[in-house]
């Protein structure tokens, strides 16, 4: 490795590669429980796991997505004369996740490439604004989507029992599942991408940063958690016609379809004692072999979001382990985890980047 690599290798915060390993456990033990036990696990311990973690691994990941490309920014800052115009690369990869995102969409109706795509092709123009005016953009976006909840039929092009989108063969429904609908979409999840070009101008390398993160996360998630207990209370007494049982779930609930404020700021408290504790605890045991494992899987983020689908996802189907029971899913779930932490540790030691990464820096 060229000595520019290996500088480039020692200013990574390895915490963050460790939070989005994580975020991969989390969306992997979903997924495959949606997809093995068809939708419906029947038991309490997973129906409580799947509630816990609805959401929350993607928001994880659109926190570190806009953290990197914060710090991609300022590292292009400091060596203009070694790096493309950041605004180009980042417009070039735009296209391409998009592009992904929409192949994707073609096997798995749960796709967030699309969402990274348009907010890749949409910061460039933030790059320069004040840390405030990020804040004040992200606060814009989830304001949008209120407003556009209360004129736009969310459930329009829904069958939420079996978790389909309805449309997604037409212009329109394609269209409104990108940018208000999905299960994942623009508006509002890009002011969780907001968030992280505001979080990602920090210095990482500093403790006390990860320390006030974590502090801050266990605020959120516990207070909008009271919050959520306290409105549903007291509503509880005024379901009635024009406010349903259903309706009263939606507003004040932690779910993450509709993903409404409280459930946006529960979900963002997650995604802050993720990134906030294991940057802690990878600054403390950096050489030890689960941290390096999952730094080396955190890594290859994009390559296990494509793979879990394709070879996790792919092989349950293959293998016809569907409509089996939770503790099945969860066992076959971190069975893959493990063995792709394993995998990406051996990969990077004669590669400097994961397959889809590298195709990645190739486009940009």
């Amino acid at each position: 490795m060229s000595s520019e690599a290996g500088s480039s290798e020692a200013k990574r915060v390895a915490g963050l590669d460790v939070a989005r390993a994580l975020a991969i456990l989390g969306m992997v033990t979903v997924h495959f429980q949606l997809v093995m036990t068809d939708c419906t696990p029947q038991a309490q311990w997973a129906r409580a796991m799947l509630g816990f973690l609805d959401g929350r691994p993607a928001a994880t990941f659109m926190v570190l997505a806009g953290m990197s490309v914060a710090m991609l920014a300022g590292k292009a800052g400091r060596t203009p004369s070694a790096q493309r115009p950041i605004g180009s690369v980042l417009r070039r990869r735009g296209i391409f996740l998009l592009a992904c995102g929409f192949i994707n969409l073609m096997v798995w109706e749960g796709d967030i490439l699309r969402i990274y795509g348009v907010c890749l092709l949409a910061i460039p123009s933030l790059l320069q604004v004040s840390s405030r005016a990020l804040l004040g953009w992200g606060a814009g976006i989830v304001i949008t989507f209120c407003i556009m909840i209360v004129f736009l039929d969310y459930g329009k092009n829904w069958d939420f029992r079996e978790m389909h989108y309805r449309a997604l063969c037409t212009p329109s429904g394609l269209v409104r599942s990108l940018f208000y609908d999905g299960f994942r979409s623009v508006f509002p999840w890009s002011a969780l991408v907001v968030l992280g070009l505001w979080l990602g101008r920090m210095d990482w390398r500093e403790d006390a940063l990860a320390w006030r993160v974590l502090r801050w996360g266990v605020l959120l998630w516990a207070g909008s958690a009271l919050l959520s207990i306290a409105f549903r209370a007291a509503f509880h007494g005024s379901v009635g016609p024009s406010l349903s049982h259903e309706d009263v779930i939606a507003l004040f609930g932690l779910q993450s379809m509709p993903p409404l404020p409280l459930f946006l700021i529960n979900a963002t408290g997650v995604a802050l004692i993720t990134i906030g504790s294991c940057t802690i605890l990878a600054s403390r045991w950096a050489a030890n072999y689960p941290v390096k494992a999952l730094a080396a899987m955190g890594r290859m983020a994009f390559t296990w979001y494509v793979g879990h689908i394709i070879f996790g996802l792919g092989g349950v189907i293959v293998l016809d382990w569907l409509r089996t029971g939770p503790g099945e899913a969860l066992c076959a779930a971190l069975c893959f985890f493990a063995a792709a932490a394993t995998f990406s540790m051996f990969w990077l030691r004669k590669f400097r980047n994961g397959p889809m990464e590298s195709v990645l820096r190739w486009v940009g």
